[in-house]
């Protein structure tokens, strides 16, 4: 019977291994590891070639099936008939044998049919310790081990490293000096001086590439502009109505006596004539000052100053119109007005595109809104930038130790706290930072501030819930109820923390028999009411510690009858008793 392969579009047998075609046994321990084989799951048999002695390549099975190859190479897959006779897949054998012909016609091996080889019997299965060689180990002896580095399994904190200086600097300015355009359609030196010509050819460049305009970083109060006086209007240079401001009247006159122009010159030689006509006045030393000089001195002085103020508005309006000619020095509320408005309209645009860093430097370098610049921060959880803002612009240390610590800068906001003097926050970032030692001295420097102040509960509660020490909360409590500090709510406290109801009944016994005494059995019977109502097994111990209490006060405080109601709520009786009680010694008296 001749067998023959015919092509087939699918596989007809199942796919059981995998033909590595070489004649070299170390390719093939390399393309089973490039397969992602293991090779103690593998069973490999080498395939004879044509010639003697010659090797086509080796079949190996595994289970194709059910292991990812991770890349086939050149390699091919081969279907089993029967688990007897491997062929290429896509393939079929003519003719077709009934499974009776399979047993008759093939032994107990498997055979491998190819169409360049033929059919061939897989006798042999490799046995790879005889070509597998263990190498040569060296023979050392180890003296000591090397110290290991652990290698954590997980993450216990977070903290942040903040290079303060270089996030602000984002801040501040974001653009660096290549992004920043050179040719301009205005004058930057003459618009930084004020130049309202100039100024109206940013509006419109502005209006225009708002973006490329923010990298110029032109700021609202340039050159000293701001808003109030001069009717809206805003100086930039200085002159001779400035000097005469600022220096007083020795430094207007050594401006006005060195300076040339028609109307200094007539000042100057009305001044010359006035002092002439002053000293014509006097006879001389000897004359006798009388009152009509010394009026005389005066209104001379005032025609002197109504001089020089004419003098000095004059050359400040002359100054005002020469706006039109380029070299104005004044910008209008108009114009600052409209640079206002465009640069906020522009902030509310990065801050609806979540471009919360650009929004910030508007309004912190342009609009100098150091405010409204860490509050946009604040938003876009910038959060240790904010901090940079706030503590370098509005030197608010409060604001910045929250940002910092909200942005995991735990060192910087402990720096903060510590100048603060809140301690127990920076106990509380220490217990972050897992450093608990350093967190439990802080936590201790909060406990003796709070009882300084007779705070005991809030003492006592840093203990139980920060430091870990419930043993230490207790005998703190404690200490409030018998120094009578905040005693009611210490020993209220101090039950609570008890759990166990038979734990709470005995602790109850052993306080009223230790640290209860007559200043302070009224208030022991005021807290037995709350510790009454959390169980039945507390009700009798309680019940009859305020037999006793009200017993013993009763002569000089009838009144506490009444409070035995509460712990005999459904007992009629005793309301009426205490009634008739009550009456009896109104009636007394």
């Amino acid at each position: 019977m001749e067998l023959k392969l015919k092509l087939h579009s699918k596989n007809s047998f199942p796919k059981e291994g995998i033909f590595i075609k070489s004649n070299s046994i170390g390719f093939w321990l390399d393309e089973i590891q490039n397969l992602g084989l293991a090779l103690e799951n593998c069973r490999v048999f080498p395939v004879p070639g044509t010639a003697a002695n010659e090797l086509y390549g080796c079949m190996v099975l595994a289970d194709v099936r059910n292991t990812k190859i991770k890349d086939l190479g050149k390699n091919n897959f081969y279907q089993l008939i029967e688990n007897k006779l491997f062929i290429p897949e896509n393939t079929t054998v003519v003719p077709k044998l009934a499974k009776e012909e399979w047993g008759k016609l093939f032994s107990d091996h498997f055979h491998f049919l190819h169409p360049d080889i033929g059919l061939v019997e897989l006798e042999e299965e490799i046995v790879w310790s005889d070509y597998i060689q263990k190498p040569n180990l060296l023979d050392i002896e180890v003296i000591e081990p090397r110290k290991s580095v652990a290698i954590p399994s997980f993450i216990s904190s977070l903290r942040i490293e903040v290079d303060k200086e270089e996030l602000l600097k984002q801040i501040e300015d974001p653009y660096s000096e290549e992004e920043k355009e050179e040719n301009l359609p205005f004058n930057l030196k003459k618009l930084m001086m004020g130049n309202n010509k100039e100024m109206d050819k940013f509006l419109a460049y502005l209006e225009k590439h708002p973006e490329k305009a923010m990298k110029l970083a032109i700021p609202l109060d340039t050159i000293g502009s701001g808003r109030g006086g001069h009717e809206g209007i805003f100086t930039f240079n200085s002159g001779l109505v400035n000097d005469f401001n600022l220096e007083g009247l020795g430094g207007f006159l050594n401006k006005l006596f060195s300076g040339n122009g028609f109307t200094i010159n007539m000042i100057r030689w009305g001044i010359l004539v006035l002092f002439v006509v002053l000293v014509k006045s006097c006879d001389g030393p000897s004359s006798p000052i009388d009152f009509g000089s010394i009026m005389k001195f005066m209104f001379l002085c005032m025609i002197i100053f109504f001089f020089i103020k004419a003098a000095t508005a004059n050359n400040a309006s002359d100054r005002t119109r020469t706006k039109s000619s380029g070299g104005a020095a004044l910008v209008d509320s108009d114009r600052f007005n409209t640079l206002q408005n465009r640069y906020e309209k522009m902030a509310e645009e990065y801050v609806n595109r979540k471009e919360y860093e650009k929004a910030a430097h508007i309004y912190l370098k342009l609009l100098k809104n150091n405010h409204k610049a860490a509050m946009v921060l604040e938003q876009g959880q910038l959060y240790r930038e904010a901090a940079g803002v706030y503590l370098k612009y509005l030197q608010n240390k409060v604001k910045a130790a929250e940002c910092y610590e909200k942005g995991h800068a735990y060192n910087e906001a402990i720096e903060l706290y510590k100048e603060l003097n809140q301690d127990e926050k920076v106990g509380d970032l220490y217990l972050i930072l897992k450093n608990k030692k350093i967190a439990d001295r802080y936590f201790r420097i909060v406990i003796e501030d709070y009882k300084k102040n007779s705070q005991y509960v809030k003492a006592s509660l840093i203990y139980r819930n920060k430091i870990g020490d419930p043993k230490e909360a207790q005998e703190l409590l404690l200490d409030g109820w018998k120094t009578g500090k905040d005693a009611s709510n210490c020993l209220n406290n101090y039950f609570a923390n008890i759990l166990s109801h038979e734990a709470l009944s005995k602790a109850i016994t052993t306080r009223y028999e230790e640290d209860v005494d007559e200043k302070n059995k009224i208030s022991f019977l005021n807290i037995l009411k709350h510790e009454f109502n959390k169980g039945q097994i507390l009700e009798e111990v309680t019940r009859n510690i305020a037999y006793e209490i009200v017993a013993d006060k009763i002569e000089e405080r009838p009144e506490l009858a009444s409070e035995l109601i509460h712990f005999n709520k459904n007992n009629t009786s005793m309301t009426k008793d205490v009634m008739k009680y009550k009456l009896k010694v109104k009636r007394r008296y």
